[in-house]
Order: C-alpha cells, then sequence, then structure tokens
C-alpha cells in the first residue's frame, strides 16, 4: 500500500472563485484515492492564503519533514502550480523527492510523467511557462504602481510625521510643525541621539535613532519627491535644509575608536529608564593628569531631563558587584524556582490548544466539520493562542555554575574585555538610581 500525503493551497479568494478552493481540491483529491486500491491517506496539508513562488510554506515544510522521515511514498495535487510556480524550487524539492523515492501525481494533469527523461524535461519547460506567467503578474502590478506614484497616490496607510491622506494623496497636517522642528533641532545638533531626545520628550514620539534617519531625515517626501516624481506631494521642509541635513547626516558616523567600558551598555538609570553611557574624566593631581571611567544617564545630558545628573565610577560599580553578586544570585535563583510552575502551566496550556487546531483540521479531512467552520474555529482557537504568555522557563545552570565558581579570587587577574564578558556572562542589566541605590537583573 501507497502512503499518501495530500496537498492543496490556495492563494487568493480570486482562485477559490474560480472553482479552485479548498473544498474541491480536497474533495477531488480523495476521490483519487478512492479510486485506487493500493493507495491510503497518510495526511492533509493545507496552505490557505500562500503564494506557490515562496518555499517557506508551513504546510509545505511539515510534508517535506514528512518525506525525510520516510513516511510517505505519493504526493497528490491537483495542478502542476498548486505545487510550484517557481522553477528552481521545483528542481531543488525535486531532488529531495528523488532522494526518498518519493513520486508526485497531479491527479487534473494526468499527462505529466516524471517516470522518463522526456517527461522531465516536459514538467520542467511546464514549470518555466507557470513562472513565466507569474512573472509577468508582477510586472502588472508593478505598472499599476508605477501609475500610482506618478499621479501622487498613496499605496498604503502609513504616513510620514506631519502628513495626512486625503483623496488618496499626502496633504500636510496639524502636525507638520514637527516635522520641520525635528529638522532644525537636528541641522543645529547634528546629533541622532540627541534628536531622538528631543523627538520624545517634546512629542511623546519614542524612535530609534535608524527609524529617525530612514522615516524623516532622509525622506524625500518631504520636499515633495517621491521616485521620479518632482511633485509627488506637497513640500513640508524647505529645500536648503533638507539638503543641510543630507550633508550631516553622511558625516553622522560613529568613530571606529572606542575606549574599554567594563559595564558599557550595562548601566540603565533607575529614575527614567535611560542607558548610561561610559565617559572618561581627568583630574589634576600635584604632578600628574589621572583619568577614570564614569556612567552618567544620557537624558541628563543634554537636554537635561533627568533629575539623576550625577555619574557614578566604574571603581564603586565594580566594589558593590563583587561585595553583593553572590547574595543577590542565590537569592534570584530562589525566588525564581518557585515561579517555575507556572511557567510550566502555561507551556501545557499553549500545547493542549496546538493539539485543539491539529484535531480540527482531522475533523476537517474526515468531513466531520465543514471549511468554514474550519477557519471559524481555527481562528478561535489562534487567538486564545496569542493570548498565553510566551514565557519560557529561563536556563539558570549558567549563573548556578557561576555562583560554585571562585570569581572573587581571578576576576583582579582580568584585562578590561575578560572584566565586560564576565559581567555579560550573567547580567542583562545594572539600574543605579540618583541616590546610588543599586538593583542587579540577570539573564
Amino acid at each position: 500500500m501507497k502512503q499518501v500525503a495530500i496537498y492543496i493551497r490556495v492563494s487568493t479568494d480570486t482562485q477559490a472563485k474560480k472553482g479552485d478552493s479548498l473544498g474541491e481540491q480536497l474533495e477531488t483529491l480523495k476521490k483519487y484515492i478512492d479510486d485506487h486500491d493500493n493507495m491510503i491517506l497518510y495526511d492533509t496539508y493545507i496552505d490557505d492564503g500562500v503564494s506557490g513562488q515562496k518555499l517557506d510554506r508551513g504546510e509545505f515544510k511539515r510534508l517535506m519533514d514528512d518525506v525525510k522521515a520516510g513516511y510517505i511514498n505519493l504526493i497528490i495535487f491537483t495542478k502542476l502550480d498548486r505545487w510550484f510556480r517557481s522553477l528552481r524550487h521545483y528542481l531543488n524539492t525535486q531532488a529531495v523527492l528523488e532522494k526518498h523515492d518519493v513520486e508526485w501525481t497531479a491527479v487534473a494533469q494526468p499527462f505529466y510523467d516524471t517516470t522518463t527523461p522526456q517527461g522531465r524535461a516536459f514538467v520542467a519547460q511546464s514549470m518555466t511557462f507557470a513562472e513565466l506567467e507569474a512573472q509577468n503578474d508582477s510586472v502588472r502590478i508593478k505598472d499599476v504602481f508605477d501609475y500610482k506614484y506618478k499621479h501622487g497616490e498613496v499605496l498604503s496607510g502609513k504616513t510620514p510625521l506631519g502628513y495626512s491622506i486625503k483623496d488618496k494623496h499626502l496633504v500636510p497636517n496639524e502636525d507638520a510643525g514637527k516635522a520641520v522642528e525635528v529638522f532644525e533641532y537636528y541641522d543645529r545638533t547634528n546629533s541622532l541621539n540627541a534628536t531622538t531626545l528631543f523627538l520624545e520628550h517634546e512629542f511623546g514620539i519614542i524612535m530609534s535613532t535608524d527609524n529617525l534617519k530612514k522615516s524623516i531625515l532622509s525622506n524625500t517626501k518631504y520636499i515633495g519627491v517621491f521616485r521620479d516624481n518632482k511633485s509627488f506631494c506637497p513640500a513640508i521642509i524647505d529645500r536648503d535644509l533638507f539638503d543641510r541635513v543630507q550633508v550631516n547626516l553622511k558625516r553622522n558616523i560613529k568613530s571606529s575608536v572606542k575606549r574599554d567600558y567594563v559595564f558599557s551598555g550595562l548601566i540603565k538609570c533607575a529614575n527614567c529608564g535611560e542607558t548610561m553611557s561610559g565617559r572618561t574624566v581627568k583630574t589634576k593631581g600635584k604632578n600628574r593628569v589621572y583619568a577614570y571611567p564614569v556612567y552618567i544617564c544620557r537624558q541628563a545630558y543634554p537636554l537635561r531631563r533627568c533629575e539623576n545628573r550625577k555619574n557614578i565610577s566604574e571603581s564603586i560599580i565594580e566594589k558593590y558587584m563583587l561585595a553583593n553578586i553572590r547574595a543577590e544570585a542565590g537569592k534570584y535563583i530562589r525566588e525564581y524556582e518557585t515561579k517555575e510552575k507556572p511557567v510550566r502551566d502555561r507551556q501545557k496550556k499553549k500545547a493542549s490548544i496546538e493539539r485543539k487546531i491539529e484535531r480540527l483540521k482531522e475533523l476537517f479531512v474526515n468531513e466531520v466539520i465543514t471549511l468554514d467552520e474550519l477557519k471559524k474555529d481555527r481562528e478561535k482557537l489562534l487567538q486564545q493562542l496569542t493570548e498565553v504568555p510566551e514565557e519560557k522557563p529561563k536556563d539558570i545552570s549558567k549563573l548556578k555554575e557561576f555562583l560554585n565558581s571562585d570569581f572573587e579570587t581571578i576576576y583582579n587577574t582580568f584585562n578590561k574585555k575578560e572584566r565586560r564578558r564576565f559581567w555579560r556572562s550573567v547580567i542583562k542589566e545594572i539600574q543605579v538610581d540618583k541616590e546610588r541605590n543599586f538593583h542587579i537583573i540577570f539573564l
């Protein structure tokens, strides 16, 4: 008996309307198995709303895993384009099937035969034409998009700061002044970090420096330009200001010269949550200048938005950590082990929902429920799945090993880079408030 896998794919609602729906494919394929005494259904693999040009289809991946495991002798689908629309993907997959002695059949196209060189050549030729058709569809879509761009029409609901969509076109709104202030602030400071802080504190907009650069400061829509359209939308930013900003952005490159700060990236301000950056402070002695590393809240300077404005020396942090890390780690392990059971309970709940989803598929294949019922119930279960916290049990074995080591003795033998690696192996962050109280958060 041949172990048969049914593969079904519908990429669009249009295909379903053309008589190629999931239900119709399933009916055709099950009848094919019933008509052959030497075939038995192993499993059904359904990719709903997925393009045939994509290889990362969830059910397709599961099917190939079962092929490699030796569970399947034959794969059936209705038409070749349900299988693939990319020649490269088809050839790569065919190599895997041949390695595991797995055949396939397009039941609505019995003229395809992969048992002979001529038949395989014919399949490859057909795949080439299918891929060409898909690419032509993409070209036609691109032409539509190009037409809309040339006429100033937007294609999504996402708009830059200071613009709204009206009659499919970008128009300035009440936030246009904010966009101007952002450009002017960067023009004055030439600092991406300072501008992100300005954006957050003045307008409540949290944005990374990279996003600030791409979505605002480098966005040509602010001068009315998009692609080849020089009048895509009304300009908000003066052209001279925009050009100056572009010149400064190219110069805004981080220096490759770095100082080694032991706790760089680990020290957080407990008052505002911002990272405390490392700096080198110099003081004059009688005969020499002394330099030592300190940490200061980034929000304290240059905008002075945080009251935690005193720096804290690296040596003080090291002394505190070496004196308290062992006790804090032991306390953390004890507290975590008491919370481990609820985490396991959440994992069990998630696994239960996933089993219910698989059961739904079985009910559909066995015609106990309809396709509409499958989609409706699956949607409910997927919603329940998203509501289960993703928290996973942590691996605290490294922390336990850390406690069992004699790190206090060997720490002073480390150089700065080794000390950095040492703390990063067990510490996520160290919070410090303006009163110089410490709170350690472990990985």
